[in-house]
């Protein structure tokens, strides 16, 4: 088994890094009112404006669609080259542009344009806070704070379920997009005047002047990577179901009154704060004592995705109440850890002159799933208008099929010290110009 031995060498991490990690999760909190406001205000913008689910379901598509390309675009062409402070600021910047139109506005083709620009926006969001906090951190101490700043997905859906809620059962629908917009525009101002660069961001800048790069194939067609693109790509199915469909679903298929709903949209994430913690500190310890990061992340990573697909599969079988709630909450939040573990395994292995580009794009990329997910799910819940709670039934069924398929994607493909040790074979074949042979390390053990 590998892990860090230098642990207790590293300085001590600046008092700034934490303030700066704080307001990466408020940015992750916002991120997600984003996306549930959407998903919130899904009946009554239906009933206002005749929409079918397929119709809806298409419109919460395009917007994934749009976060795929503009977070892919975002991440190959900007970051790496601009500083991240500046890329968080134009992002925030964009969110409110396109929330504040949508609370004034009685068009549904505006409506669908200022999704549009709101997926441009979103889509390098995450990848991108991730590489902002890595300038603050070192490699084994990066998954706490990974782990604070996706605590703002739960916080999104915690927070965001009851309050966006009861904006729209007091104050029309509209209201949950002006909150939004607004707050975005705050966070903007606080970050422009707190922001900076983290320490270890200035000091890549030496040793990537000569650092070897790894070829396109090499890099972007390892095993390690590619598992890394496929539980990503399962687990936006994930996500942009629960920001389009879950509310509807607790609704249309289940019953529930609006407040009621938002309440148990809190609830069921109320338990992804502590996995996600938990899970963050226990593989942590581990890599501190020396196991293995296919284990530590790798396995945690398939073991979360069966888990959740399970649970999954068993909420939509189960009838409506505090047991189902507890399945849907395991389903919706276990799988968060892997976005913790994906990054992470990303920055250890790859040069640090490609790391933030692989991280953002791949995380971008594969968020093309959540489109997929979002007008499937609507096309299958469509396609039986006279028995939502069916339609639910196999479109969340569906859902839980493929966290199964990324659990056994992550323990059949994930092996990050052999590729480490692959693409260091590389760089030292081609320093010496040595043979390098790839096949040696096709069956390298965790």
């Amino acid at each position: 088994m590998n892990g860090p031995s230098e642990a207790g060498q590293m300085p001590a991490i600046p008092t700034r890094a934490y303030l700066i990690v704080a307001l990466l999760f408020v940015f992750q909190t916002l991120n997600f009112f984003d996306k549930l406001a959407f998903g919130v205000s899904g009946v009554p913008m239906m009933h206002e404006f005749s929409l079918t689910p397929k119709q809806f379901g298409l419109i919460g598509a395009a917007f994934f669609l749009f976060f795929a390309v503009g977070g892919t675009v975002i991440g190959s062409v900007f970051v790496g080259r601009y500083r991240s402070k500046y890329i968080l600021l134009a992002l925030a910047g964009i969110w409110t542009a396109s929330q504040l139109p949508v609370a004034f506005t009685h068009s549904l083709p505006i409506i669908i344009a200022c999704r549009l620009l709101l997926g441009i926006g979103e889509g390098a969001a995450l990848a991108t806070a991730m590489t902002a906090a890595y300038e603050w951190f070192p490699d084994h101490r990066r998954n706490l704070p990974s782990a604070f700043i996706l605590q703002g997905i739960s916080a999104g859906f915690l927070i965001g379920g009851p309050l966006l809620s009861w904006f729209v059962v007091h104050a029309g629908w509209r209201s949950c997009f002006l909150v939004c917009g607004v707050l975005s525009l705050v966070w903007m101002v606080l970050f422009a005047l707190i922001g900076r660069e983290g320490p270890l961001a200035g000091q890549h800048a030496a040793p990537v002047a000569h650092e070897t790069p790894l070829p396109f194939r090499l890099l972007w067609l390892d095993r390690t990577v590619i598992g890394v693109m496929l539980i990503a790509f399962f687990g936006y199915w994930v996500i942009g179901m629960a920001a389009v469909w879950l509310p509807p679903f607790l609704r249309l298929g289940l019953g529930y009154a609006p407040l009621k709903a938002g309440w148990i949209i809190s609830a069921i994430y109320v338990i992804q704060s502590p996995v996600l913690i938990l899970g963050s500190w226990l593989t942590q310890t581990m890599r501190q004592r020396g196991w293995s990061a296919r284990i530590c992340l790798g396995w945690s990573s398939g073991l979360a995705m069966l888990v959740s697909g399970a649970a999954l599969l068993v909420a939509v079988q189960s009838p409506a109440g505090v047991m189902q709630t507890c399945f849907l909450a395991i389903a919706f939040s276990v799988p968060s850890l892997t976005t913790i573990f994906g990054p992470v395994i990303l920055a250890a292995i790859a040069p640090s002159r490609q790391r933030a580009r692989l991280v953002v794009v791949i995380i971008s990329a594969t968020s093309i799933s959540a489109f997929f997910s979002t007008f499937i799910n609507g096309w299958i819940i469509g396609a039986y208008p006279g028995n939502a709670p069916l339609g639910f039934a196999i479109a969340f069924g569906l859902g839980g099929v493929i966290l199964l398929a990324g659990g056994l994607a992550s323990f059949l493909l994930l092996f990050p010290e052999a590729s480490a040790a692959r693409f260091a074979a590389y760089r030292q074949a081609r320093d010496t110009g040595a043979v390098f042979e790839p096949s040696s390390f096709a069956r390298a053990k965790p």
